[in-house]
């Protein structure tokens, strides 16, 4: 379960309860909760967790078979976490260490009228290309935002804040491939 995967990442790096908690800006009895599988964290929660910890979400999927370079559409990870907006489906291969692609590229579904995340991401090595597969999306720069149709595409540099929000009634669909993985 995500707890436990949360708690054995934490201890693998020797991080106690309020280190983690002081380094995230989290509570230490909200991460003893997650990590008890008894609180489900928000995805900014875990954007967190994974960021103090150096991690990819991705680490913390349920589903720990081990890939290969052909991903079967029924056999990809998906990241769904509770009270969040957004879906995302694993289309490469994931993995750490000396396994680890020089690609992600990730397919994500966001819900009618709903922002991607409440702040504004800013991937500080990796470069993004976002492309509408079904849908429209609005991608937010701070000082500029772009209007995405089906079939457009936007491409993010590094260090370039940026957050998504679908303004139609229908969910968006989105292919995301950033280079190198962000973690």
């Amino acid at each position: 379960m995500l707890g436990d995967k949360i708690r054995e990442a934490r201890k693998k790096q020797q991080f106690t309860l309020n280190q983690l908690a002081e380094a995230s800006n989290l509570t230490a009895s909200y991460i003893s909760q997650v990590e008890r599988n008894l609180a489900e964290p928000s995805i900014s929660s875990l954007r967190k967790i994974a960021a103090v910890l150096q991690m990819p979400l991705y680490q913390f999927l349920d589903d720990d078979a081990p890939q290969t370079q052909v991903i079967r559409a029924d056999k990809r990870k998906h990241l769904i976490l509770p009270d969040s907006d957004i879906t995302y489906e694993y289309l490469s291969p994931t993995g750490s260490g000396s396994e680890a692609p020089k690609l992600e590229v990730i397919l994500f579904r966001l819900a009618p009228k709903t922002w991607s995340r409440p702040d504004y991401a800013v991937h500080p090595t990796a470069e993004e290309c976002v492309t509408v597969l079904s849908g429209r999306l609005t991608v937010d720069c701070v000082r500029e935002s772009y209007d995405l149709s089906e079939g457009d595409s936007i491409y993010l540099r590094s260090n370039q804040p940026h957050k998504v929000f679908n303004p139609g009634d229908d969910v968006a669909v989105a292919l995301s491939c950033l280079t190198p993985p962000v973690h």
